[in-house]
């Protein structure tokens, strides 16, 4: 019998449906910082960054290492589709540091566009 204050979470990748468990907290990387999720959370949709997601139930903690992509809560599923998902167990530190590399290089052309946007409203005099 599933506990009051769980709800559904399921991890995709293109390749596999990688894990799907009931669960009452998480905790993911998102493009702009880390998002905790409970049960009833509001509906949201981000933008996923490159980090670990932790899924703690009563069964214990479960930690991923995900890379980019997108995910979705709505009617108390959470639904993470990511390029990559790779249970922290089974992590080299090679490939650790590729995703976290990565990841970096997203964020910094981010702050790339950015201020270049900022320049060239600077010229326009905006």
């Amino acid at each position: 019998m599933a506990a009051a204050n769980e709800f559904q979470v399921a991890i995709v990748t293109p390749e596999a449906l990688v894990l799907e468990t009931r669960t009452t907290e998480v905790q993911f990387p998102a493009f702009d910082g880390l998002v905790g999720v409970l049960n009833m959370r509001a509906p949201l949709l981000t933008k996923l960054g490159t980090g670990f997601i932790t899924l703690k139930s009563s069964d214990g903690i479960q930690r991923f290492l995900i890379s980019g992509g997108y995910g979705q809560m709505k009617d108390n599923v959470l639904t993470i589709l990511t390029n990559e998902a790779i249970p922290a167990d089974k992590l080299t530190a090679e490939k650790t540091a590729e995703l976290t590399a990565k990841g970096k290089v997203e964020q910094n052309r981010t702050f790339d566009a950015m201020a270049e946007s900022q320049a060239t409203a600077a010229k326009r005099g905006n």
